[in-house]
């Protein structure tokens, strides 16, 4: 018998007893719990799973009744047999008065008790299948309401008519999903062939997919209202309403939503999505789901893992549009070729192409270049929501930079911190820092530009720093300013050299900024430095 029963008698002799007849009558539970009082019995209720309980009335401290009244409160569900000696009416009363499913006066007959308990593995059964026909009933109403509101939707994209009902009732398919004051967005997600080439998913498993986006699209943190539903035309599609009372909002919205789900399906189940959405309105309109499908359709030109705006048609169709540097960039992040992107994102950031496109093509660009590191990079970056946080929420970030020199550094920095995560440098960078250190203590006392150790040794002035840093711990100034301090302390110790000719010895050619640098780094001047050390 695949159920669990509890035997609570004070007397070891009966429970032994009570073991025995179940054995005969091939009533033997799956699990066996024995309990020699109410108490104990009330904490194996606490840590076990039980289907019937069979107790005696009178135990020392709680007896039968009460261990009962208080197992209920716990488990209502419970099927409870009594065995007793006594037959006094008040007990069969008060048993049946709480619920116990039989009340059986000792000595039992084997016929009673295999009764008592097939009586109670019915009620059980009826009671499951109770219960799982109504959560199925539940979820045939969750399923119709769904598809009523993913209906309602569809048509609303279809039909000006129902989109002036939703104005007027400020309801869609018994939801409220009030329009006044609001502006939106609509947006298609596309499920690309790539999710089922994965050979994680079939297309018989498009339904959980959409099932997984969905839930993952309503976990993620956002302002305005949002809706997502299946677009009914298509089975491969879904429909996305945007709302916000600030329309300026509504893009960054919809760019971090996208990015963060874009990141999450991708790195989690490998299923690729393609974004199209409409430009910004007052209302909702039909046209909007014919904006969104046209600004999707985009990828057939510049690919799919994409996020693509209505808005930025125009620039993407232009013929100077970076599509084969972009996707250059795309192979050399994949290589951790530091040097080749460094130089692209100087060409495609190019002050011709700003001055060409205006900032708009700046937001497009980098959300190109932020799907492709979803795509490529370490996912210990991608996964840590630290780090994909940079990712997401800087598409803002040009608003502060001075020059579009700072974003590129910005943007090449993130890109080094992406694929180099776990210091995946390459050994010959790796080699070149070390002769770069050595160079550096050889001519710590002259002045050495970050430009100057860059291309003595081939490598970018940014790339080098990284790896500098990553190196060593600290930037190439730290370094050299500490080194000359580590030398000037070896002077002042053991040499009777004035503190001017130290400064110059060890590079700096003012003697009061060398005093400036050495009380701030040590506390001490140079002279309380000697004195305290030679002693």
């Amino acid at each position: 018998m695949n159920r669990s029963i509890l035997i609570a008698d004070d007397e070891e002799l009966i429970r032994q007893g009570i073991k025995a007849r179940l054995e005969f009558l091939e009533l033997m539970p799956a699990v066996l719990y024995e309990a020699e009082s109410g108490e104990q019995a009330i904490e194996i209720l606490e840590q076990h799973k039980v289907d019937i309980i069979i107790t005696d009335i009178r135990m020392a401290g709680m007896d039968g009744l009460m261990f009962i009244r208080t197992a209920k409160t716990m488990l209502p569900k419970l099927q409870f047999i009594i065995l007793s000696g006594y037959a006094e009416f008040e007990y069969a009363e008060q048993a049946i008065h709480l619920g116990v499913n039989a009340y059986l006066l000792k000595p039992v007959s084997n016929e009673n008790l295999k009764k008592a308990i097939e009586d109670s593995l019915q009620k059980i059964e009826e009671e499951e299948a109770l219960r799982l026909s109504i959560r199925e009933g539940s979820r045939s109403l969750a399923e119709k309401k769904d598809y009523m509101l993913d209906k309602a939707v569809n048509e609303l994209l279809r039909n000006q008519l129902e989109i002036d009902n939703l104005r007027k009732t400020g309801k869609l398919a018994g939801i409220e999903f009030p329009l006044e004051n609001q502006w939106s967005i609509v947006s298609v997600i596309h499920i690309n062939s790539e999710s089922y080439e994965q050979k994680c998913f079939d297309y018989k498993d498009i339904d959980l997919i959409k099932f997984s986006i969905k839930n993952v699209f309503y976990e993620i943190e956002g302002e305005g209202r949002r809706l997502i539903v299946n677009n009914l035309s298509n089975m491969n599609q879904l429909y996305v309403i945007f709302t916000n009372t600030n329309p300026a909002r509504l893009r960054i919205e919809a760019e971090k939503v996208f990015t963060k789900l874009q990141n999450l399906l991708w790195k989690k189940m490998r299923v690729s999505l393609t974004f199209g959405s409409s430009s910004i309105a007052a209302q909702i309109t039909v046209e909007s789901s014919k904006e969104a499908q046209e600004a999707f359709l985009q990828r057939m030109i510049h690919g799919k893992l994409n996020l693509y705006f209505y808005d930025d048609i125009k620039i993407l169709s232009a013929e100077q549009f970076p599509v084969s540097e972009l996707h250059m960039l795309h192979q050399y992040i994949e290589r951790h070729d530091a040097g080749n992107i460094e130089f692209l994102l100087n060409d495609i950031f190019s002050e011709d192409k700003i001055k060409r496109y205006n900032v708009a093509y700046i937001r497009i660009v980098w959300a190109r270049i932020i799907q492709i590191l979803i795509t490529v990079s370490n996912p210990l970056f991608t996964n840590d929501p630290k780090n994909m946080e940079k990712l997401v929420l800087n598409f803002e970030i040009f608003e502060t930079f001075q020059s579009v020199k700072e974003l590129v550094n910005y943007l090449y920095l993130l890109i080094l911190d992406s694929i180099s995560v776990k210091g995946d440098i390459d050994i010959n960078a790796r080699n070149k820092i070390k002769l770069g250190i050595k160079y550096i203590q050889d001519n710590y006392n002259r002045d050495i530009s970050i430009t100057e150790l860059a291309e003595k040794f081939a490598i970018s002035p940014n790339y080098f720093s990284t790896i500098f840093k990553k190196e060593t711990g600290q930037t190439t100034v730290n370094y050299i300013k500490n080194l000359r301090l580590e030398k000037a302390c070896e002077y002042l110790v053991r040499s009777d050299k004035s503190i001017a000719e130290i400064s110059k010895e060890v590079g700096y050619e003012d003697s009061q900024y060398f005093f400036r640098v050495f009380k701030k780094s040590t506390s001490l001047t140079p002279l309380e430095y000697r004195r305290l050390h030679r002693k």
